[in-house]
């Protein structure tokens, strides 16, 4: 990574197609392969996120295999993107792996990875970001602690339960909303239900596929990309006005004082400051656009993020 790009949070590694990747093509149909990539540590999982510009409606597969003690897996259907629509493939499975939705998870700890794209028509893909999770991480207390002084980033609170949608889909919305109140936030024209439609997976039937939610962020111009958090401490590095931060939790009843839900396996929402010892979100679960800035003990959020998600989340920068 050049000196002179942001930085990235641990085990989050950034790559352009270029010189030492193999090209290969007919027509309108190009294939790109990575060279392979030794990680610092062994790995458990990982997320591909691809930004990607088109002007028509060219398409994109993502593809990804990992090597365990020398030996590779095979190239797993990660994705395909395109303006008119996204989606994940069935589950896969191996020896070394599976995929679950948008997650490649190593039955045995990985050390190395490679990615394959394969382009159709128009398609542009400035950055590729591959998240890993550390093998061998674990969760401490000391995660909870909160970067000093104080921020308030100004966010336009919407509640997904004010859409004009069912009240099951209602529901299932706080990841493009979250997304939605991040980007007009940054100053890019989003409506939540346009949002919700654009990543929709129609073959998971989810609107929360995280790398269909960043892919659709880099369209409308930011970089977006899966990263995952070890410490509350490292939002004063990653979380400003021009750098927002969408953290995904779970939870069980009782754990989380003030939750706009009582208990989530896993919900979105937009991190935006800190102050006394709590962290402010806005929280699309909320009733009403009136309640959605809430804020929530750091200890309790640090263990509904950081330990039951192990620090998943979107990063989404102005470019």
């Amino acid at each position: 990574m050049n000196s002179a790009e942001p930085k990235l949070p641990y085990l989050t590694f950034v790559h352009r197609p270029q010189r030492g990747y193999l090209f290969h093509g007919d027509g309108d149909i190009h294939t790109v392969v990575s060279p392979a990539f030794e990680t610092p540590v062994d790995f458990s999982s990982l997320i591909l996120s691809v930004n990607y510009h088109t002007a028509t409606n060219g398409w994109l597969l993502s593809e990804v295999q990992i090597r365990q003690g020398g030996v590779w897996s095979k190239f797993f259907k990660l994705a395909l993107f395109s303006v008119r629509l996204g989606h994940s493939f069935d589950t896969q499975e191996d020896d070394s792996a599976f995929l679950a939705v948008d997650v490649l998870r190593a039955k045995t700890p990985a050390q190395a990875y490679r990615f394959r794209l394969t382009l159709h028509g128009d398609m542009d893909v400035p950055r590729v970001f591959v998240c890993l999770t550390d093998a061998a991480a674990a969760y401490d207390d000391c995660a909870a602690i909160l970067p000093s002084g104080h921020l308030k980033i100004p966010v336009k609170p919407l509640s997904q339960m004010c859409l004009a949608v069912s009240p099951t889909d209602k529901l299932r919305l706080c990841s493009p909303t979250s997304l939605t109140m991040a980007l007009q936030s940054l100053g890019v024209k989003a409506e939540p239900l346009q949002t919700a439609s654009a990543v929709y997976d129609d073959r998971a039937r989810i609107y929360g596929n995280w790398t269909l939610n960043t892919a659709y962020a880099s369209r409308l111009g930011c970089e977006a990309f899966v990263t995952r958090f070890q410490r509350l401490s490292q939002l004063g590095e990653f979380l400003t006005q021009q750098s927002l931060v969408l953290a995904t939790v779970a939870y069980k009843r009782g754990e989380l004082a003030g939750a706009a839900s009582a208990q989530t396996p896993g919900h979105l929402v937009l991190l935006c400051g800190w102050e006394n010892g709590k962290i402010r979100v806005a929280d699309p679960a909320a009733e009403t656009a009136k309640e959605v800035i809430r804020f929530y003990d750091a200890a309790e959020f640090a263990r509904a993020w950081l330990m039951h998600k192990r620090g998943a989340a979107y990063l989404v920068r102005k470019l």
